[in-house]
């Protein structure tokens, strides 16, 4: 009895080093995975709260930086300032994860001159459909910045890693000097000296120097 005792004590010790060993392998040695947002969709207000948190930048005193919700974002620098997005786009939603910002919408794709830039994937595709984007954004120099884009896709088809750029050239319009084929221009106030995402929003920094 004692004996059968000792082997289900023994037993119940093994399950706990088990159990213990699958948890720390699990959720203490993974690496995490970056935390995503929620979709947010773009409004007209959130384009004229984006310009006022920026212009507020302006003065010579005051504030030194001002977040941005994802949506304020994407309507204020990549719609209004920038217009990368065509006119036509609906439903356009917006949303940060870890350090990228992401912007869907739903837009006819001969404007985005899809079957150009994704060649027989194309015809896999309906004629007005959910484009989404994701990438990170960098300053360039003062008054430019620039989205490097790390993600695309179409409907639920995944845009492969080189033809990306082929799909960025075909919906940005003329891009500056010094712009990443990969990448969005974003236009910028000349006294704006950073721009850093992080914990769900945007920020702008003002350049003190």
């Amino acid at each position: 009895m004692f004996g059968c005792l000792r082997r289900v004590g023994c037993l119940i010790v093994l399950a706990a080093i088990v159990a213990a060993g699958y948890y720390w392998w699990t959720v203490k040695a993974s690496p995490s995975a970056p935390a995503a947002g929620a979709w947010h969709s773009v409004t007209a207000a959130d384009a004229s709260a984006g310009e006022s948190a920026v212009t507020g930048l302006s003065a010579n005193r005051g504030k030194v930086f001002a977040n941005l919700t994802p949506a304020q974002a994407v309507a204020y620098l990549i719609q209004a300032t920038a217009k990368q997005l065509p006119p036509s786009s609906t439903d356009v939603e917006a949303m940060v994860s870890g350090d990228q910002l992401h912007v869907r919408a739903v837009i006819p794709l001969r404007e985005l001159g899809a079957d150009r830039a994704l060649g027989p994937l194309a015809s896999m595709l309906s004629a007005r459909d959910t484009v989404e984007l994701a990438g990170r954004v960098d300053l360039i120099k003062a008054g430019l910045a620039q989205m490097h884009v790390t993600k695309a896709q179409i409907h639920q088809l995944a845009v492969p890693n080189a033809m990306i750029p082929k799909l960025v050239q075909q919906i940005r319009h003329d891009a500056p000097p010094g712009i990443a084929p990969d990448a969005f221009p974003i236009p910028l106030p000349s006294y704006i000296g950073d721009i850093r995402i992080a914990d769900g929003k945007v920020t702008l920094y003002k350049n003190v120097q």
